[in-house]
């Protein structure tokens, strides 16, 4: 009876309880996925779908702003993306607020700002967009009226 209750104790301790497996499991998968670049970059893109939206081609993101303009006769309607480092003009407090919200979700490399242009002459109703570390892919972060 005494070996039953030695072997019996013995396993209770090496035994992890059933809850915490899973917890080990899911911390190894995260840390394999960590040291796989491919993996890494698949979660970024889908939790960015997730949060924002559609993501969009540099592209397709000046080509998106430029239609935010009516069109004008003899005008051009384009956009201009400029590092958010850069951009001289105020941004409103509640699109700083979005901005600082995506910054800490460390899904994005860069910020920029596309701003609409008839002739490259800038107009109005900028947008903060994140492009996705790892690829040429944006989320619309913010857009503000000025």
């Amino acid at each position: 009876m005494e070996q039953y209750d030695a072997v019996k104790s013995a396993q209770s301790i090496t035994t992890a309880p059933p809850d915490a497996e899973p917890i080990d499991q899911a911390a190894r998968v995260a840390a394999i996925r960590a040291r796989l670049p491919g993996q890494v970059l698949r979660e970024r893109l889908d939790t960015a779908r997730l949060l924002y939206g559609p993501l969009y081609l540099p592209a397709e993101i000046r080509q998106r702003v430029a239609e935010t303009l009516p069109p004008r006769l003899g005008l051009v309607r384009g956009a201009r993306l400029e590092p958010i480092e850069t951009f001289g003009e105020r941004i409103p407090d509640e699109a700083l607020l979005k901005y600082d919200e995506a910054l800490g979700r460390r899904l994005f490399g860069r910020f920029w700002v596309a701003v609409p242009t008839y002739n490259r002459q800038q107009q109005f109703d900028p947008w903060i967009l994140g492009e996705i570390a790892g690829t040429e892919l944006c989320a619309v972060i913010a857009q503000w009226d000025v």
